[in-house]
């Protein structure tokens, strides 16, 4: 049975993760910008593709510290716990923006390959990881 494609979330959990409203692109996709300690914090969510782009930025220098899409396989959830806020994605796949394909998207959603979880963290302090 092949994974589901779309996006799936709660509109409360990325208002509350994100502490922001994001703006929305003319192609159906979602804008988040963070400013938090000294990092600007990009999340765009492609709702009907799957796919989320992650951009951390040092704001002083303009540095770009990390640049990533993800396919998500599963719901984006809020959570705020001893560990603090954040956006837990359980099943995500990294993908390369640059040569983004049908192939490659239908490998990242294929039952078959292995996900891993990445977490954004907006409070008490910004962090992506991606375990």
């Amino acid at each position: 049975m092949p994974l589901l494609r779309q996006l799936q979330w709660d509109e409360l959990d990325l208002l509350q993760g994100m502490d922001t409203i994001p703006t929305e692109g003319e192609d159906g996709s979602l804008h988040y910008r963070l400013h938090h300690d000294g990092l600007v914090l990009l999340l765009s969510l492609w709702p009907n593709h799957g796919l989320v782009d992650v951009t951390l930025v040092q704001s002083a220098s303009e540095a770009i510290l990390l640049d990533l899409t993800v396919a998500v396989r599963g719901r984006i959830r809020y959570n705020n716990d001893k560990a603090g806020e954040y956006l837990a994605f359980h099943d995500c796949v990294l993908v390369s923006r640059l040569a983004l394909s049908e192939e490659q998207t239908d490998a990242a959603f294929s039952p078959n390959v292995y996900g891993r979880p990445m977490t954004i963290a907006t409070k008490p302090h910004m962090s992506v990881l991606f375990e």
